[in-house]
């Protein structure tokens, strides 16, 4: 290659195209997380920016180790045809969907894979010794197969930077800002058009950039096959659309033929469908000793796993079915109670709370289109409930909403809000929530009036229940309560359990009426103030007022989470979740999502040694002689660091922005953006003064990420009562001088390692593009069993090893010719 391609600016057009390409590969990445959460678990959304992350790394170690099949003349050419690649492989995605839509069986028997319990086998012979081959060779198909898109565009990005090298800030720049559009547009395009809808809509702009791509006299013939599948990929989404011949019907892992209605937004996606057992009410919560009738049910699904249900409204009449609730256990100690419902669903808790004369009742739902059911696709079903007079329903995230309020209830509930909520838009995270930290008890603490009750009704398996008490316990030691187990109770209807933390202690008179409702209607008492004896794990957290001793001899994590580490539903402890990777025969308990994560990180461990570090070491071993490996860990400290950061901020400002798309879009368009117009600083700054300029950045980079860790969550605090338009604009200048610096070590980083001498790029590229796949994965394991906090100041550690490499070693740069 000569210097020739080097003095060549790209153009307007070349720069557009680019733009579109990285506008739809970014779009393309946040679909999936939403077709992910729909079709299989929301779990297996984490991988999305791995798989990307794969599929670009990849992309670009093949046009550096296979040059002569990507010649630079041909570059905008090749490019191109890669776009093409990229479009027809999305609308791939879109047939495979339409193939489920009318070969069901063939949908469920793909689908089988990802919705059978861990603990039982697929199939004869699936488990030996506790290692799921099977599924881990199925997983690994599914990540190359999804990853095919990244890979084509990766080819035309690696391609492009290729040719135009000399103006790599400006080209950067133009890939991130595309890639920073597409966060926002994929908002609009799921809440215009659906999931679906969108993929050959996406795939019409990957085309559109190919159009752009191709340099003038490409020739006829690629302008009219452009031109028919921009027709085609068009005509199908518009036909999807008015039709639906291509949609999901699947709910649960299951084909659902009598779906009645759904709807996608930007975070998630909701069914409604025939209760298949009209008995599933009775088993939830109602009393044994109740014989009148079962109110007619819809069920309704958000995603693959949210589950809630709508009632007929009966009249007063009707009510009875809720009174005999053990979730309406609180409203029996506060006559015209003023409620707070935390993710009502399809309102079952605003029932009950009606059912027990509730004066009024507030219902803040996360999910518009949840309102939307109740109230209008199905209002005649329900009688308007969010209508009703004495309802008001508030769309917004529950902690978010409660701290910017003034208002005190008399009963803050929420009954299993986690099955209705889309974790922070499905990406990045396993299973936190916000709703059951020490500092959202707090919150509701400071809302209730001062005899006030805060309920939480989940299912009876000990863990979740247990860490409830735990999280009781703390926030009553926190505040110096001299005797917490007088706020605390817990009774039962088989596997349902009522929490309740009551701001004052409970009265005789309160424990008296507990007791009298448990014996008529035949719950069971597992908690109750004035007890002097008991046994059990409840029994013995309580009595040891959440001591150490207890948490650390009791087999589960059932320690009380918080905002640095909100994971209520993981609860291994680390050893325990290292020792999954022996694959013991039985470990302590089974949790699907946690072996989904490590079955995942084992995956993208061995893609990334066969894909990246095998060719590399295969192909290019004297290039890692000659260059050293001083930028094989500075570039392995920027894949990884990166990864630790931008996940950790993201947790930072979920609360802030309340719900989790938000959040999502504001942090990667932010960090995008800025970091693109990062690059093109870094364009500006004079050749050989690198080595002067890079260390001031890192170290500014490092005293920056300690005030995000440290400052930040005093500030948002203190604007957490602005409206949501001022939210993300704030948010989005906190994040831009953070942005601005951390797109500036790339670049800087390759002109300072590797001067003109480009042997040694293949080795950065692909250990940055490695590091960053696996940092993905390995920053949710860490939040998880060590907290946001860790992960963020791990990041920190590693951009210092970045910044250490940078003074200790001086590499040899070789003089750049003319």
């Amino acid at each position: 290659m000569t210097n020739t391609r080097n003095m060549t600016a790209p153009s307007r057009k070349t720069c557009w195209g680019l733009f579109s390409l990285c506008l739809a590969t970014l779009m393309y990445e946040l679909i999936l997380t939403r077709i992910f959460s729909v079709l299989m678990w929301y779990h297996f959304a984490s991988m999305a920016i791995s798989l990307a992350l794969f599929g670009l790394g990849t992309a670009a170690l093949v046009v550096y180790l296979l040059p002569r099949y990507f010649p630079t003349s041909k570059a905008n050419l090749l490019a191109a045809r890669c776009a093409v690649l990229f479009g027809l492989c999305v609308a791939f995605f879109f047939g495979l969907f339409y193939l489920f839509h009318w070969s069901p069986q063939f949908g469920f028997k793909v689908l089988s894979f990802f919705h059978q319990p861990f603990y039982q086998p697929f199939q004869q012979g699936f488990y030996d010794k506790g290692v799921p081959g099977e599924l881990l060779l199925v997983l690994a198909a599914l990540y190359l197969l999804t990853a095919l898109p990244f890979f084509f565009s990766g080819l035309a990005v690696t391609l492009l930077l290729s040719r135009y090298v000399e103006h790599i800030n400006r080209l950067y720049c133009w890939d991130l800002l595309g890639a920073g559009t597409g966060c926002l547009l994929i908002i609009l395009l799921l809440k215009l058009v659906g999931g679906v809808t969108a993929l050959p809509l996406i795939a019409t702009i990957g085309l559109l950039a190919a159009a752009l791509l191709t340099p003038t006299g490409g020739g006829r013939m690629p302008r009219v096959v452009l031109g028919g599948l921009l027709c085609t990929f068009l005509l199908l989404a518009a036909g999807n659309y008015w039709t639906g011949f291509a949609d999901i019907r699947f709910v649960r892992g299951r084909y659902e033929p009598n779906l009645l209605w759904s709807s996608w937004n930007s975070f998630s996606r909701v069914a409604v469908y025939p209760s298949q057992s009209q008995e599933m009410g009775q088993a939830w919560g109602l009393s044994r000793t109740y014989r009148g009738p079962v109110p007619e049910q819809l069920g309704m699904v958000v995603d693959d796993t949210g589950y809630t249900t709508m009632y007929r409204w009966n009249g007063d009449e009707g009510l009875d079915f809720f009174r005999n609730n053990v979730i309406a256990l609180p409203y029996t100690l506060k006559e015209h109670a003023r409620g707070l419902v935390i993710g009502p669903g399809g309102g079952k808790d605003v029932l009950a709370a009606l059912s027990m004369g509730a004066a009024h009742v507030t219902a803040v739902e996360v999910n518009p289109l949840i309102v939307q059911a109740v109230n209008e696709e199905f209002g005649a079903f329900t009688g308007q409930l969010y209508q009703r007079p004495e309802v008001r329903v508030v769309i917004d995230e529950g902690r978010s909403f409660i701290r910017r309020s003034a208002q005190r209830y008399d009963v803050i509930q929420a009954s299993a809000v986690f099955g209705r909520m889309a974790p922070a838009a499905g990406a990045f995270t396993l299973s936190e929530n916000n709703l059951y930290t020490l500092e959202a008890f707090h919150d509701y603490w400071d809302h209730l009036t001062d005899d006030g009750i805060l309920t939480i009704s989940r299912f009876i398996f000990e863990r979740e229940s247990l860490r409830l008490v735990s999280l009781g316990l703390a926030l009553l030691n926190d505040l110096g309560v001299a005797d917490p187990a007088q706020h605390i109770a817990v009774i039962k209807e088989r596997g349902l359990a009522n929490f309740m933390l009551k701001r004052s202690p409970f009265t005789v008179a309160d424990i008296a009426r507990l007791k009298e409702e448990a014996r008529d209607k035949a719950f069971q008492i597992v908690l109750l103030p004035g007890q002097t004896a008991g046994d059990g794990p409840f029994w013995e957290l309580l009595s040891s007022n959440g001591s150490e001793a207890f948490y650390r001899d009791f087999p589960f994590n059932v320690r009380p989470t918080d905002d640095n580490n909100p994971f209520f539903y993981y609860m291994y402890k680390p050893v325990d979740f290292i020792r999954l990777f022996t694959f013991p025969e039985q470990s302590n308990f089974e949790d699907r999502a946690v072996l989904i994560l490590r079955n995942l990180l084992l995956v993208v461990t061995v893609l990334v040694a066969l894909f990246i570090v095998a060719p590399l070491w295969l192909t290019r071993r004297g290039d890692l002689a000659r260059s050293g490996m001083a930028p094989i860990g500075y570039f392995a400290c920027l894949g990884l660091g990166f990864m630790l950061i931008e996940i950790g901020l993201l947790r930072r400002f979920i609360l802030f922005l309340g719900p989790p798309i938000y959040s999502l879009a504001v942090i990667l368009f932010s960090l995008l953006i800025f970091s693109g117009l990062g690059s093109l600083l870094a364009g500006r700054i004079t050749r050989g003064c690198e080595r002067q300029i890079l260390p001031r950045i890192l170290l500014a980079l490092v005293l920056l990420f300690n005030l995000y860790i440290f400052a930040l969550s005093p500030v948002l605090e203190t604007l957490m009562g602005s409206t949501i338009l001022w939210r993300c604009l704030i948010a989005t200048l906190l994040l831009a001088p953070l942005g601005l610096l951390l797109g500036m070590p790339l670049p800087l980083g390759m002109r300072l390692f590797h001067g003109n001498d480009a042997t040694g790029v293949p080795w950065s590229w692909g250990i940055n593009s490695a590091t960053s796949v696996l940092g993905a994965i390995l920053a949710v394991v860490m939040a998880m069993n060590f907290g946001f906090n860790v992960t963020l100041l791990a990041g920190e550690t590693v951009y210092l090893l970045a910044l250490g490499l940078v003074l200790l070693v001086r590499p040899t740069l070789t003089t750049e010719s003319s």
